[in-house]
């Protein structure tokens, strides 16, 4: 009988503290923000208390307004916004919560509106500003982020 009480004392010993530690090791869990109207605003996923996962941000109309994705509570990926209306507004990439790579934002007509690339969170190489009727507007070359030549066309 010494026995079972000693293995079955280890055994809630073992699941107490499973209960007490394993929280610590981080479980992941989705949470929702509402508008006050009851409509989904945005949801993202957390471990920690740290977002860590997919986000996404709504409209309150239920249209989807931005995704990305977030490291340790740092963004980390593509990250992609959205018009009102569905459409495309920017695409971009972060890594350790800065701008890195392609750099592309659109008219709501779907229109490329500015092109360019990031380093680093830093403009780097060649800009293109468009006019919405597709020609361009403006180019500027950029080196670690500073402005170094610019042409308005």
């Amino acid at each position: 009988m010494e026995n079972i009480k000693k293995v079955l004392f280890g055994k809630a010993l073992t699941v107490l503290l499973i209960i007490l530690f394993v929280p610590s090791v981080g479980f992941s869990e989705v949470r929702k923000i509402y508008y006050e109207s009851g409509a989904l605003q945005a949801e993202g996923t957390y471990k920690n208390d740290e977002l860590d996962g997919p986000y996404k941000d709504y409209y309150e109309n239920g249209q989807l307004k931005a995704e990305e994705s977030f490291r340790k509570g740092k963004k980390e990926g593509p990250l992609k916004t959205y018009y009102e209306s569905g459409k495309v507004e920017l695409e971009t990439n972060f890594r350790k919560d800065k701008l890195e790579g392609p750099f592309k934002q659109y008219y709501e007509s779907g229109i490329i509106e500015l092109e360019g690339n990031y380093r680093k969170g830093k403009k780097e190489g060649l800009f293109k500003e468009y006019y919405e009727s597709g020609g361009i507007k403006a180019m500027q070359k950029y080196k670690d982020g500073k402005l170094y030549q610019q042409k308005r066309i």
